[in-house]
């Protein structure tokens, strides 16, 4: 878990508490994408990285820019991420309150990394062998490292599955060492 998983953790666990409490998850998915991608933009890294801006002022700035995206609870959540200097962290509060969402549906993300790009078909494959050991829905997200040779590394949850050429060579190595 890096630091900013840490910190963003209970900012996002307030806004999916609350998202809840209201029944307004679509609501909140769409303000935090929105916020997530201004926040991202090189301009506005720019801006909101000035020592010249106060952080009420970049509370502000992103309120206008956010003009008729965020309700009342949306302009609070940046106040108070303003006011703790947290401003940088939306995205990582983002993607862990669509985690918190999913698991609440019983959705688990793998994170599958293999040498080339997955077909449409291996993925469906995937999650249903995934769902089969996981006794959950699974969602894919494939990302390709080329420095792999062959096969795939999965990440689901606390599981971790690595079935790469490199990851079986090394079990083959340390058993011909025993």
């Amino acid at each position: 878990m890096s630091d900013l998983t840490g910190i963003a953790r209970p900012y996002a666990r307030a806004v999916y508490e609350l998202a809840k409490d209201k029944g307004s998850f679509d609501k909140w998915t769409d303000m935090m994408t929105f916020l997530s991608a201004v926040v991202q933009d090189e301009a506005m890294i720019e801006a909101l990285d000035s020592p010249k801006m106060t952080e009420a002022q970049k509370a502000e700035l992103l309120e206008a820019i956010s003009e008729g995206q965020l309700d009342d609870q949306g302009k609070n959540l940046i106040k108070v991420l303003s006011e703790n200097d947290r401003l940088s962290l939306i995205p990582e509060i983002c993607t862990l309150y669509e985690a918190y969402r999913d698991e609440d549906k019983g959705v688990i993300e793998a994170e599958v990394i293999s040498a080339q790009a997955l077909s449409k078909d291996d993925e469906k494959k995937l999650a249903a062998a995934l769902n089969k050991r996981l006794g959950c829905e699974v969602k894919i997200v494939s990302k390709v490292d080329e420095s792999l040779l062959g096969g795939a590394i999965i990440h689901a949850g606390d599981l971790v599955i690595d079935g790469s050429i490199q990851g079986r060579l090394g079990e083959l190595a340390t058993a011909l060492s025993r």
